[in-house]
């Protein structure tokens, strides 16, 4: 049996036009399937699969029926429930790839190359726009030896950190299974998605805009929920999750000058300085806004020096030492009192 003679039994059994013994067949395959990727299969692998299901379906066919009617009747609706979920585990398997086989079809008029970090080191691939991508171990990127006019796009299994070269006329599109990231020029992290966890979109510099993916759903209902775009900037990320892009920030802010690679101009050695303008320093060096709506947090002062520490250790002192909080809204940070 072929891939395409597999997804047309699969079509026939949604449509409710395949034998009863193909749907018992069907409830043996998926035993042997395991954790295999039909994808990943040959036609000789399919083959022999579907030989030892008819084997292993013969055999239990012919054990002893010491079997009463109830028991009977539980078997025959195990065996229902069983092809249903075979069915729709399988087509997860089948069609699990659907968004990289749909971003291989848009570009087929492009020659591609997919390359894979076989190592235990993030390694730097350098496309033909002198961008840079940083795999990490494992992932997979599939990009176009020569990008395409009016765009560049590439397809990312995995992890990995972008550096992107401007162009505003050639817009850079980063796809993975759930999202479509579209930038200018910045620099960003994509983090696929993973069993429980989101799919993930943190930037360093620039700004991109962070869409979902559809082309990896099979089907589409009419009015189905798809994620509302994000625009993200720097120490910010997305989460994606059912249909759905919240934004946060990144676990370790860096400020603006240290990402693009500028002389910094902050001080961060203060003196009897009230909070309120020491917020709005930190809000101008990390790209982040960090305000309070208590007056009275914003009138205290502060005296000490917050160079050479991360932005959540220098509010860890300054919340320290008036007895407040600080908690992330959104993309914000907001201070307030403990009570």
């Amino acid at each position: 049996m072929n891939k395409q003679s597999f997804y047309d039994l699969l079509t026939r059994y949604e449509s409710g036009n395949c034998t009863e013994s193909e749907k018992l067949w069907l409830d043996q395959w998926y035993g042997l399937l395991g954790d295999k990727n039909i994808s990943n299969l040959s036609s000789a692998e399919l083959d022999e699969m579907k030989d030892n299901a008819w084997l292993k379906l013969k055999q239990n066919t012919q054990q002893p029926k010491k079997r009463n009617t109830l028991k009977l009747i539980w078997v025959k609706t195990a065996i229902a429930a069983s092809v249903i979920i075979a069915f729709i585990i399988s087509g997860i398997y089948v069609f699990s790839d659907h968004a990289e086989s749909s971003f291989m079809n848009d570009n087929s008029d492009l020659t591609l190359i997919s390359k894979t970090n076989e190592t235990s080191k993030p390694i730097i691939i350098s496309l033909n726009d002198n961008s840079e991508v940083t795999l990490q171990p494992k992932s997979n990127i599939i990009y176009p030896k020569v990008f395409a006019a009016n765009n560049r796009k590439v397809y990312l299994k995995g992890d990995a950190f972008f550096s992107i070269t401007k162009n505003a006329k050639r817009p850079f599109y980063v796809y993975n299974n759930k999202l479509i990231v579209r930038v200018l020029g910045t620099s960003f992290f994509v983090k696929q998605s993973l069993k429980n966890l989101p799919a993930e979109v943190a930037v360093r510099t620039g700004k991109v805009q962070v869409n979902e993916n559809t082309c990896n759903d099979i089907i589409n209902l009419p009015g189905e929920k798809i994620a509302i775009p994000v625009l993200l900037t720097p120490n910010q990320k997305g989460l994606f999750k059912a249909h759905n892009i919240k934004t946060t920030l990144v676990e370790k802010p860096i400020p603006l000058a240290e990402a693009y690679n500028i002389k910094n101009s902050i001080n961060y050695n203060f003196k009897e300085e009230n909070l309120k303008a020491i917020f709005k320093t930190l809000t101008d060096a990390y790209g982040i806004e960090i305000k309070s709506y208590n007056e009275e947090i914003l009138a205290y002062t502060f005296t000490g020096d917050l160079s050479k520490k991360g932005l959540y250790e220098q509010l860890d002192l300054l919340c320290g030492s008036i007895s407040s909080k600080y908690q992330i809204e959104g993309t914000s940070i907001v201070v307030s009192n403990k009570n």
